[in-house]
């Protein structure tokens, strides 16, 4: 077995040459002091990626195109409807004046007053409708003297603007006249005799306006009694 062989080196080196190796190793040391670092390599950045997952429903949902909008809503304008103009009202007739109805009879005591006498007899002449015609103006100036003392009738025609009616006992004149205190009125009655036609049991009336001057000759009313 050989013997192992040492080897020892040896630095034999003068001692300037250790002074000057010391000094190339300090200026190389300055030297890459003041050397810029190089800049270290770009790192390419990682891209991010989202990713969701969607159930079928969701997925077809997702690909239907989008709806139409809605139009915004105009609320409507309407124009202003004037209310109906009112009807005129419509003209009604004038409501014919209600007849007075008196509830008593008068003429059969105004015969039966002793005064009356002449008028008993002269009644007694007449002709049965002439003397109910006769009665019933009796009892229309005996009414109108009751009803209106300023009145004062001493005459009453029953045909002065139109004809009376004579039905059965009722006599109908409704364009009779009556004068007081020498003008003529207008007359409108209705009387009922009993059924001989010798007293009256029913009258009712109603005065109307005077009668013009000029028109007495028209109508047949006398001046004087």
């Amino acid at each position: 077995m050989r013997d192992p062989v040492v080897v020892t080196l040896r630095n034999e080196a003068s001692p300037w040459g250790i002074s000057a190796a010391v000094a190339l190793h300090a200026l190389l040391a300055a030297m890459l002091a003041v050397m810029p670092l190089p800049k270290p390599p770009k790192r390419l950045e990682e891209e991010r990626v989202s990713v969701d997952i969607l159930t079928p429903q969701q997925f077809e949902a997702s690909t239907r195109p989008p709806p139409a909008p809605v139009p915004p809503t105009v609320p409507e304008v309407r124009a202003a409807v004037p209310p109906p103009a009112a009807s005129p009202p419509i003209p009604q007739p004038p409501t014919a004046p209600a007849m007075i109805r008196p509830t008593e009879m008068l003429s059969a005591k105004t015969l039966a007053d002793p005064r009356s006498r002449q008028a008993r007899a002269d009644l007694a002449t007449f002709a049965s409708d002439e003397r109910m015609v006769q009665l019933c103006n009796l009892e229309a100036m005996d009414q109108i003297r009751r009803w209106r003392t300023d009145y004062q009738p001493e005459r009453v025609v029953p045909y002065a603007t139109a004809e009376e009616k004579i039905t059965g006992t009722t006599i109908a004149a409704n364009g009779a006249a009556f004068r007081s205190r020498r003008n003529w009125y207008g007359l409108k009655f209705r009387c009922q005799l009993a059924g001989d036609g010798e007293s009256v049991v029913g009258f009712e009336f109603l005065v109307g306006d005077l009668v013009p001057r000029e028109k007495w000759d028209e109508l047949g009313l006398p001046a004087v009694h």
